[in-house]
C-alpha cells in the first residue's frame, strides 16, 4: 500500500460508514417521514414571514406565489403540516428493546432540507448578521444597534432589536463577525451562514452526548433521541440557528472532559460557553462534582472538603478563562450594561411576564394606574428571587448526589424564571434531559411540551401574535396527544406501581434481570461495555450500587445502526 493510499484509508473508511448509516437511516420510515416534513417546512418558509422584505424570491416563477394572499395562506398551512410530520416522525423513532433505529445520520437527513431555508421561527440570525458586521466595522457592539448601520443589514433586522446593544457574551460576536467575513459581507447569506457554528455545534454534541449518557450509566440511544433529535432543536437550534446551541455545546464538552476528570480542561469549556451566552457559568458545580472523588457511601449526599476545593478551582479557573477570553476578543465587558435588552419584549410564555401581564390588566380595568404599572416589574422580581432561592436548594441539598441532574434543573429554573421565555432556551436544559432518570410521566411531559413549543413557533410567527397563538398552539398539541400521536412511547412494566416508589427508567437498551437475596430494585439499562457493570440508577433521590456478583443478565444486542459509545473513564455511579 503507498503512502497516499494509506493516509486515504481512513477517510474512505469513514466515509463508507457514513454511507452506511445514512442507508441504515433511509431505511427506517420515520426516518423518511421526518425528511418529508423538513421538505414542507423548507416549501413553506419561503415567505415574507421569514424572509426580508427586498427578497431575490418574489422574481423567481412559482415561489413569487407564495409572496402574496393565498399563497401564503397555503405556505402557512404546509409549515404547519411539515412540524406536525416531523414529530409524529420523531415520537416512532422512540428507542426500545425491539430495536428501533436511532442514528445520528437521521438528523442529517432531517436538517439537510432546512439548510436551504431562511432563518426559521425567529429574526434572530439577523440579528447576529447585524451585530457581525458593526464588529466588522470596528464599533462597540455594546453601544450601539444594528441601525446604525443603515442599508439591508439594518432592513432585515427586527424593528424591535433596531436600536438595541448586543446582550451575547463577547466570544458570539466575534463568531458572528468571522461568519460575515466569510459570507463576504452580503446580508441575507450572512444570516443563513450563522447555521456553519450552529451546525458544527450539534456535531459536537451529536458525538459527546451518547458518551456522556454511557459514562453516566444512561441509555445513549435514548440521550440522542430525546435532546438532539428533538424537533425543537431541529428547528430552533439548526434551523433558527441561535447561538444557544454553541453554548450547549460547550456545555457538553464540560460535561464529557469532567467524566474524564480533567477539571481545568473542562472549567475552560465553561469559561467558553459563558463567553457565548453566560448563563452557562452555572455549569462550574457539575463540573466540579463531577472532577471530586466519590466520598464513602455514608457521605454519598453530602459537600465533602474535596467537592467544595473542586468546585471552588473550577470557578476560579472559568472566570479567569472567561476574562483571558474577553481580553482576547477585544470587546469588554459593555454585555453588563446591555443584559436588560432581552427583556425589553415581553413574551407571554415567561410565567412572570405572564402573570405580571394578567395583573397589569386586571388593575387598570379596577383603576389602579399605578399599581398596574409595577405590576410586571414586581412579578419580574418575584421570579428571579424565587429562581436564586430554587438554584440555592439544589445546590445544596441535591447537586452533591446528582450533579448532572441538578445542573438541568438550574437551567431549566432560569429559563422558567427569567423575564422572557422562548422555545430554544428550553433547551437549555431539555438538551441534557437524557442524562438523567427520566420515567414515564416525565417523558410525556417532554412531549407534550415538545409538541406545544413546536407549534407555538409556527402560528407564532405567522399571526404575529404571542398571546393568541400561545392558545391556539396549546389546543393544537392537546389535540395531537388527545389522537393518540404520543402513543409510540413504550409502555412501562406495571402502571399500577405508586408514584412515591422508585420511577422505572423508561429508555432502557437492556433489560437485565437479578437474583438477590430480597432485592426488588429496578436496574437501570446496562450499556454492553463491561466498565458499566456493577452499578446503576435507582432514580431520582439516590444511586444504588449493585454488588459485582454474580447476578444473572440478559442484554439485548442494539440493531443496525444504534449509537454505540464505550466508556473510557471511571464510573460515575450517583451523578444524575
Amino acid at each position: 500500500m503507498t503512502a497516499t493510499a494509506a493516509c486515504r484509508a481512513p477517510e474512505v473508511g469513514t466515509a463508507a460508514r457514513w454511507r452506511e448509516a445514512v442507508d441504515g437511516a433511509w431505511a427506517v420510515p420515520a426516518v423518511r417521514e421526518g425528511t418529508l416534513g423538513s421538505c414542507l417546512i423548507l416549501v413553506g418558509s419561503l415567505t415574507p414571514a421569514f424572509l426580508p422584505a427586498d427578497n431575490a424570491f418574489d422574481h423567481v416563477w412559482l415561489l413569487r406565489e407564495l409572496q402574496h394572499g393565498a399563497g401564503r395562506v397555503l405556505a402557512t398551512a404546509v409549515l404547519l403540516f411539515g412540524v406536525l410530520i416531523l414529530l409524529r416522525a420523531w415520537l416512532r423513532l422512540h428507542p426500545r428493546d425491539d430495536g428501533v433505529d436511532v442514528s445520528r445520520a437521521t438528523l442529517a437527513l432531517w436538517g439537510l432540507p432546512l439548510l436551504l431555508a431562511p432563518p426559521l421561527f425567529s429574526s434572530d440570525a439577523y440579528s447576529y448578521a447585524a451585530q457581525g458586521r458593526i464588529v466588522q466595522q470596528g464599533f462597540d457592539p455594546f453601544a450601539v444597534g444594528p441601525g446604525l448601520l443603515g442599508g439591508q443589514f439594518a432592513e432585515q433586522v427586527d424593528p424591535l432589536w433596531l436600536w438595541t446593544p448586543a446582550p451575547y457574551g463577547p466570544l458570539a460576536l466575534q463568531i458572528q463577525h468571522a461568519v460575515v467575513d466569510l459570507m463576504g459581507s452580503n446580508p441575507y447569506a450572512s444570516a443563513v451562514g450563522m447555521r456553519l457554528p450552529a451546525i458544527a455545534a450539534l456535531v459536537v454534541i451529536a458525538t459527546l452526548l451518547p458518551r456522556i449518557a454511557t459514562a453516566l450509566g444512561r441509555d445513549p440511544r435514548f440521550a440522542l433521541w430525546l435532546g438532539v433529535l428533538n424537533p425543537l432543536t431541529v428547528l430552533h437550534l439548526l434551523g433558527g440557528a441561535h447561538n444557544d446551541v454553541i453554548m450547549i455545546a460547550l456545555v457538553v464538552v464540560a460535561l464529557w472532559l469532567a467524566t474524564q476528570r480533567r477539571l481545568v480542561l473542562a472549567s475552560l469549556a465553561v469559561a467558553l460557553a459563558a463567553a457565548v451566552k453566560q448563563p452557562a457559568l452555572v455549569a462550574v458545580v457539575a463540573v466540579g462534582l463531577l472532577c471530586a472523588p466519590t466520598p464513602p457511601p455514608s457521605r454519598q449526599g453530602a459537600w465533602t472538603r474535596q467537592r467544595l476545593v473542586h468546585v471552588a478551582t473550577a470557578t476560579a479557573v472559568a472566570l479567569v478563562g472567561f476574562a483571558v477570553i474577553t481580553a482576547a476578543t477585544g470587546l469588554g465587558y459593555g454585555w453588563l450594561g446591555a443584559m436588560h435588552v432581552p427583556g425589553e419584549v415581553r413574551t407571554y410564555l415567561a410565567p412572570s411576564t405572564g402573570v405580571g401581564s394578567l395583573l397589569e390588566l386586571l388593575l387598570r380595568l379596577t383603576g389602579h394606574q399605578v399599581g398596574a404599572g409595577l405590576a410586571v416589574p414586581v412579578m419580574r422580581v418575584v421570579g428571579l428571587l424565587a429562581c436564586t432561592l430554587v438554584v440555592g436548594w439544589l445546590v445544596l441539598r441535591r447537586a452533591p448526589r446528582q450533579p448532572v441532574t441538578v445542573l438541568v434543573l438550574i437551567f431549566l429554573a432560569i429559563v422558567v424564571s427569567a423575564p422572557t421565555l422562548h422555545p430554544w432556551y428550553v433547551l437549555w436544559g431539555g438538551l441534557l434531559l437524557g442524562l438523567t432518570t427520566v420515567d414515564r410521566a416525565r417523558l410525556r411531559v417532554a412531549t407534550w411540551l415538545t409538541a406545544l413549543f413546536a407549534c407555538y413557533g409556527v402560528i407564532d410567527f405567522a399571526a404575529h401574535n404571542g398571546l393568541v397563538a400561545f392558545g391556539v398552539s396549546g389546543g393544537l398539541a392537546l389535540l395531537w396527544v388527545a389522537t393518540g400521536h404520543d402513543r409510540e412511547l413504550v409502555h412501562l412494566g406495571d402502571p399500577r406501581r405508586p408514584h412515591r416508589t422508585r420511577p422505572e427508567p423508561v429508555h432502557s437498551s437492556a433489560q437485565v434481570s437479578v437474583r438477590g437475596a430480597g432485592s426488588d430494585a429496578v436496574l437501570e439499562a446496562l450499556s454492553e461495555s463491561s466498565a458499566l457493570r456493577g452499578t446503576t440508577s435507582s432514580g431520582p433521590d439516590a444511586d444504588l450500587r449493585v454488588p459485582a456478583g454474580p447476578p444473572e443478565a440478559t442484554v439485548s444486542v442494539p440493531a443496525r445502526g444504534q449509537v454505540r459509545h464505550r466508556a473510557t473513564a471511571p464510573r460515575h455511579t450517583e451523578r444524575s
